[in-house]
């Protein structure tokens, strides 16, 4: 049974392979950027199928060097409509860099300062359950982003056309 259940998986794979190589691709370097980051990496498993996924950051794609933080875009089918994002990295013991420009108007100077902070998870927003973990939404202008943390990894999702509900559905996909 378990063999038969394996060949099925190994053909509907194939079949996806053939249909839609932009996703079989991205399956690929999914596999390949699991195995070299240095935190669990989640994906969504729900209708994974219905999207089209790049690899946004690290840029260029490197899986030989150590990978301390991933951002994945989905688009449409078609793949010319973004859907969502979601970035990804060590929950604890992960840092941070902003800069910072001053421009002084008066002496006519520009000064730029690179900051490196701990990261610390922002805890303002709407709580929402996802399978007994505690994750915070914040309404945008359009869309929203939903946020949390599961077995060490920060997760955050952040969508201009999924409503609250479908970001939901997504983030409990891939922590179930």
């Amino acid at each position: 049974m378990v063999v038969l259940k394996k060949l099925v998986l190994i053909l509907v794979l194939t079949t996806i392979s053939l249909l839609n190589p932009i996703i079989a691709s991205a399956h690929i370097g999914l596999d390949q950027l699991k195995s070299a980051t240095d935190f669990k990496l989640f994906t969504p498993h729900y209708s994974l199928t219905n999207w089209k996924i790049e690899i946004k950051e690290p840029y260029p794609l490197d899986t030989d060097r150590l990978i301390t933080k991933v951002r994945l875009h989905y688009f449409d089918k078609s793949g010319s409509n973004y859907m969502f994002g979601i970035e990804q990295h060590k929950a604890i013991g992960y840092k941070s860099k902003r800069s910072e420009t001053i421009i002084d108007v008066r002496s006519k100077t520009i000064t730029t300062k690179v900051i490196e902070e701990n990261f610390k998870f922002d805890s303002s927003g709407e709580i929402v359950n996802l399978n007994g973990i505690e994750a915070r939404f914040d309404y945008g202008t359009q869309g929203g982003c939903l946020r949390w943390v599961k077995d060490g990894t920060y997760i955050e999702m952040d969508s201009f056309r999924l409503s609250r509900k479908q970001m939901v559905i997504l983030a409990k996909s891939m922590i179930e």
